[in-house]
Parts: structure tokens; C-alpha cells; sequence
């Protein structure tokens, strides 16, 4: 009788054991996901970060000082000139949108940025939640957007704020992996 009392104590511990290790497992494979969506999140905004900045440090290049640089200036949209393809006399135009809220996604918050080289539209879907730029002088005063009429031709520097969350939750609540991306561009043709 002790040995099978035995048996079923060992048994008993075993399914335990057991149970507890695959609960381990599924943890340490929920963490390892999370993981793996936050770091996409953050190499994403960065990456997108490094493009716009790219673009916004060449506004104005090779463009004449006749022609007006910067077109449209406001808080969730930017339009200016440039000479992106080195081709003399030619001059480019690029323009970013935050559009609307996108509908397949997840995420109620994500949205769609548009970046148009002259009129071939590229939509940027990196599940951008915020878009925000923000105006300057040469004085570093801030300008209020819309930036309209000759006040356009005072900005010095352009701030981006980006913010990405992912299109999916980490988990079964509604909490999402975030980026944010701020930095202040001083484009050198302006």
C-alpha cells in the first residue's frame, strides 16, 4: 500500500512540476513576442526618423533665391523645394501629410503619412499614431502654424515629433508598443 501511495504522491508532484514548467515556458514565449514588437516599434521610428530628417536638411538645395522654399507649413503637413536628383535647373517638390485614421488596423489611433515627391505619392505605413511639426525663426521663436505668406520665409528650423505604436496589442489588454522620435533639423539652405 505505501509503495502505491508513493507512486501516486510522485505522480501527483511530476504533473505539478510539469504544469509549472509549461507555464513557464508560455510566459517566457509572451515576453519573448513583446520583446520583439517593441524593439520593431523602436527601430522603426528611428528609421523614419533618419528619412524625414534626411529630407527636411536638403530644403532649399540648389533652389534660386527668386523661388519660395518652403510652400506650406503647418502642424501636420509640410511642403517645400529642392533640387533632389542633382540635375541642373530642376527643382523638386516634397511634401508630407498625416492623413486619416486607417481602418485595418488594430491600433484605433494609427494613421497614414503621405510623402509625395512631385506628384508620384508614397504612403508611409509604419503605424504613425502623431505627427507634429513645429516652426522656428532665426531667433529660435516658435512660429504659429499654419506658417502663411512672408512668415514661411523666416523659418530657420523645423522640429519633427513622431510617435509609432504598433498595429497589434502586446497582449490581451489594449496597450501597444510606442517610439518617439523629436528632433530639431536646422536645414542649411534656408
Amino acid at each position: 500500500m505505501a509503495v502505491i501511495l508513493d507512486l501516486i504522491g510522485s505522480a501527483v508532484l511530476m504533473g505539478t512540476l510539469m504544469i509549472s514548467i509549461l507555464g513557464i515556458n508560455v510566459n517566457l514565449t509572451m515576453e519573448n513576442a513583446k520583446t520583439t514588437v517593441e524593439y520593431h516599434s523602436q527601430t522603426e521610428i528611428i528609421q523614419l526618423g533618419r528619412i524625414i530628417e534626411f529630407d527636411l536638411n536638403k530644403i532649399g538645395y540648389d533652389v534660386p533665391n527668386t523661388t519660395r522654399k518652403i510652400v506650406t507649413a503647418d502642424t501636420g503637413r509640410l511642403k517645400f523645394k529642392v533640387n533632389l536628383w542633382d540635375v541642373p535647373g530642376k527643382i523638386d517638390s516634397v511634401e508630407y501629410i498625416l492623413g486619416g485614421y486607417v481602418s485595418y488596423s488594430s491600433n484605433p489611433r494609427d494613421r497614414v503619412l503621405t510623402r509625395y515627391e512631385n506628384l508620384t505619392g508614397v504612403l508611409i505605413n509604419y503605424s504613425i499614431t502623431s505627427f507634429r511639426l513645429t516652426y522656428y525663426n532665426e531667433r529660435d521663436s516658435l512660429l504659429v502654424a499654419p506658417v502663411t505668406g512672408n512668415t514661411r520665409d523666416s523659418i530657420r528650423s523645423i522640429r519633427i515629433n513622431l510617435t509609432l505604436e504598433s498595429p497589434t496589442p502586446l497582449g490581451d489588454d489594449s496597450t501597444f508598443a510606442s517610439g518617439y522620435y523629436s528632433k530639431l533639423v536646422y536645414p542649411r539652405n534656408l
